[in-house]
């Protein structure tokens, strides 16, 4: 599972990755694995043929920045990836998760700068409730699946999700782009592919899957009408871009219910994947674990 790429246009930032470093990474992979095209991974799942040494490549969110860094990778080796794209941006109503990562990249040294702002800003603000979460937290056993992350990584996280809830965290984001001086609409520009990107990775043989209209970070905890809105605008807007319906998708941040699977099998999407390996058997076509490239990429640099 790949996210984030950097080079001389895509400001490098955590856990990004340049061409060499993708280059690099495949190269160890297929040490040990076989790594097929999606249209193959997805035809061996479904006639349980799948060996265990065998990969494939997904890359969430229809970031620019895997068509411009790691899109000529692939096409240099062959390999047709899968793709997941949440619609919300293509509508012009993007939702603000990967505006705030750009600010947190370009606006601080370093991310720690950017927490330790963060936390004394939630501090002042929801002071009883903030020290209440320290109480509850547990960071021996939060976010388990995600080694990579630091202490920090996970506070944040942990807040943002557990405790502050959207309205408040955005709050809290919106007064400290404003201090910084930060043009949400010019980061905005160069952030996401395009309806023409991924009709184009279509026709190129990549699958191109949902993820949601707006990436919820805790789609669980919606009710099941707001899941499913959720789930048919984006089907709506890649059938309508695609002149096909899509057939994969991929959880956002993994967090799914029962609720969520109903609606994908209502849709008939074929392969859904989770966004860590904490369980590494496919316990359905729903649910494959996925390795964060993060991950490989400790391993390899061992």
């Amino acid at each position: 599972m790949f996210h984030h790429f950097h080079d001389s246009v895509h400001p490098e930032g955590q856990g990004s990755l340049s061409a060499n470093d993708l280059e690099e990474m495949l190269d160890w992979l297929s040490r040990e694995h076989q790594i097929l095209n999606a249209g193959e991974y997805l035809f061996r799942l479904e006639k349980n043929t799948l060996e265990s040494h065998q990969i494939c490549l997904s890359f969430d969110d229809a970031l620019c920045c895997q068509v411009d860094v790691a899109l000529p990778v692939l096409d240099g080796r062959k390999i047709e990836a899968f793709f997941f794209v949440y619609s919300s941006p293509f509508c012009g109503d993007p939702d603000l998760l990967e505006i705030y990562r750009y600010f947190r990249t370009t606006k601080f040294a370093r991310m720690d700068d950017f927490y330790k702002e963060f936390f004394s800003k939630a501090k002042s603000l929801h002071e009883q409730i903030y020290s209440n979460a320290l109480k509850s937290y547990d960071e021996s056993s939060y976010l388990l699946a995600c080694p990579f992350y630091t202490k920090n990584d996970k506070w944040f996280r942990f807040l943002r999700d557990q405790v502050l809830g959207k309205l408040e965290y955005e709050k809290i984001m919106e007064q400290m782009m404003s201090r910084h001086g930060f043009d949400k609409e010019a980061a905005s520009r160069n952030l996401w592919m395009n309806d023409q990107d991924i009709r184009e990775l279509h026709g190129s043989g990549h699958i191109v899957g949902m993820h949601s209209y707006s990436h919820p970070t805790v789609m669980h905890k919606l009710t099941a009408a707001q899941q499913q809105l959720e789930y048919e605008k984006n089907f709506e807007h890649l059938r309508s871009v695609l002149a096909s319906d899509p057939i994969a998708m991929s959880h956002p941040c993994g967090n799914y219910n029962e609720d969520t699977l109903n609606i994908l099998k209502k849709l008939g999407i074929r392969i859904g994947f989770r966004s860590n390996n904490s369980i590494t058997g496919i316990r359905s076509r729903l649910e494959v674990p996925r390795n964060n490239h993060a991950n490989v990429y400790r391993e390899m640099k061992k």
